[in-house]
């Protein structure tokens, strides 16, 4: 009998699991090994149908991709994970039964969020991190509400079992356990941002939304194994309320925003310190007495709202002047209750930190003066809800942060120059801000409905304003179109035609008429194209036909000429001529082909041998002088009764008869030519960057986009805000103001972002000095 290798023995598989666990640290007890394989059910259920609905999830999303290159990341993806999904299941699973092993032997085997961070390499300002952070918290979150008991519950029979406490980070079937161990499988992939944070999406769906079971179950086999089998409600530790909590939930923010990474305010405090080293700041939270009770923030709260309606809070309010405000209120207290307080060492923190972010957002020379004077507005506004809530700092979707990068996205076409009372923009931005400052509670939802006002009138300007645009690029499209015509026209034809001696009447067809049927060809099919090869062919063969031919040509001519008049006839059908070959034109062409025929046929026969009679010649000639072709006869037989006119008059052409188009590119010695660093940065730019022109003469600065890139012609074409044109530049002379400084490019990343990286920066410069 053969041997099946698909049949495993149980002994054997037993003792191989066995081995396996001694290595991880000893065999599990057999209720720990019971939820242990329960648990592994559950995640091995999960993850087959996540990677079952991602094929469909990731399609979707890449048939709704706004461009190209999102639908190659979905696409991607789609084929990354369908190749990988058997590995990321059993790492998850094998990352669960060490968990598991970890928790029998004592050791632990969760990452240590504990662990301090490095200042140095530490960056904040990594959007794709702080999103997934904030996408793992808000999961991790929702589950730990629902299953507060259940997962209390767990931890205390897991710590009867092992005999010992047992915590978050310790408990194997945590939430947080368990989204980190998907996370860590899913990172050798490398996928993008956006995918990630949809696979986590996914993650939630099927298996953290179905993940109370697992709980239940859990609980249910330990309490079945008489492990705490009498827990009830009581048995859940209750977390003592403290202060800055109580703070919190009465600003209104603690059910509605994400908190601040304690981690990222820990940081914060260490580069603010050092920043007060330097400058000999005090803080307000190291005065009074070490023990005495800081501010709540909601407290804190009222006496910043309290600055702003004794109008302390105008464009130049400083540090300085908020601070002594504040320093004020706190010994008024102690002139009238006895008790020392001081400010609460992360609230004085986030004080300095908004500060000094304004103090970058109004030194920003990107940033036109108008919008300075807002938003310099609204920095209480800004420190309230970075009070209230401090996820300001490391979640790049806070609705304050957003408002603050469309402020400047929105204003980016404004130039100091501008008169902006009538500008309805900036009507609605100082509405806006009015707003801000009149409202007490400007939370996180009020900030988030400003964004939304805001940007939704900018949507609707933007459609306005590429309408206009839309109109400019095909305006200057078609202009540069048509000039690459005429140049190619005139280009094909002077060089056809100079040092020929040839007709007068063909010079003024080709000239007058042909040039036209050329431009046509070339704006319909482009130079590039079979159908303007063929009309410079007929070009070319149209002043052969009424050159004196080669004996050897005598005998094709005729049949030649009656092409070269079809192949006209054809172009002039293109430019509106209906029944070309009626036009006296025609029949005078070939009454001009047939005479230069005749005196070539003649001089041939002056050359033949003596002894040749005459009448030779005149055979010869009637040989080859046919009859015109049939479409051509009806216009010789519309000419007057004394015959068709021949035009056998000639002319040297010795210049242009063609003006060339007026070029903008000039040449150039080779020391006037832009450098190879101007050149690159010319070939780097894309439409739809916006740019500062510098004042020239008495052209003040101004701001525009490029909207396009002309092909045909090369130039770069800049409009205003409204879609209007305001200049245009050759790749040459474009390079050369930049060399001379007279344009740079405006950066259109976050402001919020952009600020906190250099405050950042310039912090860890002060801290490396100190050190």
């Amino acid at each position: 009998m053969s041997q099946d290798y698909k049949v495993v023995s149980l002994a054997s598989a037993a003792a191989g699991r066995q081995r396996a666990e001694f290595e991880r640290g000893g065999l599990l007890p057999a209720p720990l090994a019971a939820v242990r394989d329960r648990a592994l059910t559950f995640l091995r259920v999960g993850l087959s149908e996540l990677f079952d609905n991602a094929d469909d999830t990731l399609f979707e999303k890449a048939d709704r991709a706004s461009s190209n290159a999102d639908q190659s990341l979905f696409f991607d993806a789609m084929r990354l994970l369908r190749l990988q999904r058997h590995a990321i299941e059993k790492s998850c699973c094998d990352g669960l039964e060490r968990q598991f092993a970890s928790l029998q032997s004592g050791r632990s085997s969760a990452p240590q969020n504990g662990q301090p961070f490095d200042v140095d390499t530490l960056s904040l300002v990594q959007p794709d991190e702080l999103e997934q952070t904030v996408a793992l918290d808000g999961m991790v979150g929702r589950v730990n509400a629902r299953n507060q008991l259940p997962l209390a519950h767990l931890a205390l029979r897991l710590g009867s079992l092992v005999g010992r406490p047992v915590d978050g980070a310790d408990n194997p079937l945590a939430p947080s356990c368990l989204v980190q161990l998907f996370s860590d499988s899913c990172a050798p992939l490398g996928l993008d941002i956006k995918v990630r944070l949809i696979i986590l999406k996914m993650f939630e769906r099927h298996v953290f939304n179905s993940i109370d079971s697992l709980y239940l179950d859990a609980n249910g086999l330990l309490k079945n194994a008489g492990i705490l089998p009498d827990l009830k409600q009581d048995g859940l530790p209750v977390r003592p309320r403290g202060p800055a909590a109580a703070g919190r939930t009465s600003a209104g923010t603690a059910g509605t925003s994400e908190a601040a990474d304690p981690q990222v305010l820990t940081l914060f405090s260490e580069l603010i310190s050092s920043w007060r080293h330097a400058s000999g700041d005090v803080a307000l939270s190291a005065l009074g007495a070490p023990s005495a009770p800081p501010v709540r923030s909601d407290e804190l709260l009222d006496m910043l709202n309290s600055f702003a309606d004794r109008q302390h809070a105008g464009p130049n309010t400083t540090l300085h002047d908020l601070r002594g405000h504040i320093n004020r209120q706190l010994s008024e207290q102690l002139r009238q209750t006895g008790e020392v307080r001081k400010l609460d060492r992360v609230d004085d923190d986030v004080i300095s930190l908004v500060s000094m972010l304004f103090d970058f957002v109004l030194d920003d020379a990107q940033l036109p003066a108008a919008l300075k004077a807002l938003i310099a507005r609204m920095q209480l506004p800004i420190l309230r809800v970075a009070i209230a809530d401090k996820s300001l700092f490391n979640r790049a979707s806070h609705p304050a942060r957003r408002l603050l990068n469309e402020l400047a996205r929105a204003t980016m076409g404004w130039s100091d120059h501008d008169d902006l009372r009538r500008d309805q923009l900036h009507s609605l931005l100082e509405r806006m801000v009015d707003r801000l400052l009149g409202e007490q509670q400007a939370d996180t939802a009020f900030f988030e409905q400003m964004h939304e006002e805001l940007a939704g009138f900018v949507r609707i300007e933007q459609r306005r304003a590429e309408r206009l645009e839309q109109r400019t690029r095909d305006a200057e499209e078609g202009r540069a179109r048509v000039d690459a015509a005429r140049h190619q026209t005139a280009q094909v034809l002077n060089t056809l035609l100079l040092g020929r001696t040839l007709p007068v009447f063909a010079v003024g067809l080709l000239r007058d008429t042909w040039s036209q049927v050329l431009q046509m060809v070339y704006l319909r099919e482009g130079g590039n194209s079979t159908a303007w090869r063929e009309a410079v062919d007929t070009a070319e063969r149209l002043v052969q036909s009424v050159e004196p031919p080669a004996a050897a040509e005598l005998a094709q001519r005729p049949e030649f000429n009656v092409s070269v008049c079809r192949a006209l006839c054809d172009g002039l059908r293109l430019i509106g001529e209906e029944h070309p070959q009626d036009l006296p034109s025609m029949a005078q062409l070939q009454a001009l082909q047939g005479s230069v025929l005749q005196r070539a046929a003649r001089a041939q026969a002056t050359r033949l041998p003596s002894g040749e009679r005459a009448a030779d010649e005149d055979a010869m000639a009637a040989e080859v002088v046919q009859e015109p072709a049939a479409p051509y006869q009806a216009a010789a037989e519309a000419l007057p009764d004394d015959g068709i006119p021949v035009l056998t008059e000639t002319v040297l052409v010795d210049e242009t008869l063609l003006p060339m188009p007026a070029s903008d590119e000039q040449v150039e010695l080779v020391d006037d030519l832009p450098g190879a660093a101007a050149i690159s940065w010319v070939e780097s730019l894309h439409a739809g960057s916006w740019f500062e022109l510098a004042a020239v003469a008495e052209q003040p600065a101004q701001r525009c986009k490029l909207a396009a890139i002309i092909s045909f012609s090369g130039k770069y074409i800049f409009i205003n805000r409204a879609g209007m044109k305001v200049a245009e530049f050759t790749n040459a002379a474009l390079a050369h103001h930049y060399e001379r400084q007279q344009i740079r490019l405006l950066a259109d990343d976050q402001l919020f972002d952009r600020a906190l990286e250099s405050v950042i920066g310039n912090l860890r410069q002060l801290r490396t000095r100190r050190d």
